[in-house]
């Protein structure tokens, strides 16, 4: 399977630790055209908002692309809370490189269930992760300097 990171699992130590996708293999960096990075849920067990893609004109999400086993696929559903509703399996086109001359690629991803309209600020350790994956997939600096802007809790 196809999967596009955009938040915390981009982290690569979070993405392959044992209890998400361990076989997981970084193939790409990609854009999500037409959405925006928001935080539309907080996670009461982790006590943080979370990342989500919303719909919106214009904008774009940077994350990675990885190949991930079959066999971990229910590992990384269980460690979003796809049983418990938080957030979804959603198919998504991504360009590959934010080159918009390549064909799109079809890819997985999650997005938030039920969200909500206002912030829901990340703990500081939740987008320390997200920027640890954004600096070592070497995504673009003023990409960067906007996630570092994010209001933390």
């Amino acid at each position: 399977m196809l999967y596009f990171a955009y938040g915390s699992n981009m982290d690569w130590e979070r993405i392959t630790a044992p209890d998400r996708a361990p076989s997981a293999q970084f193939l790409l960096r990609a854009t999500l055209p037409e959405y925006a990075l928001k935080f539309t849920r907080h996670s009461d067990k982790q006590n943080t908002g979370t990342a989500d893609v919303v719909s919106q004109a214009g904008s774009l999400v940077w994350g990675a692309v990885f190949h991930i086993e079959d066999a971990d696929s229910d590992k990384l559903d269980r460690a979003e809370g796809v049983s418990s509703g938080a957030y979804r399996r959603e198919p998504v086109s991504v360009y590959v490189e934010n080159d918009s001359s390549r064909l799109l690629l079809r890819v997985r991803t999650y997005v938030v269930c039920q969200k909500k309209p206002e912030h829901q600020p990340p703990a500081r350790w939740y987008l320390v992760h997200i920027l640890k994956g954004a600096t070592h997939w070497n995504l673009p600096a003023d990409y960067i300097k906007k996630l570092k802007r994010i209001k933390t809790r």
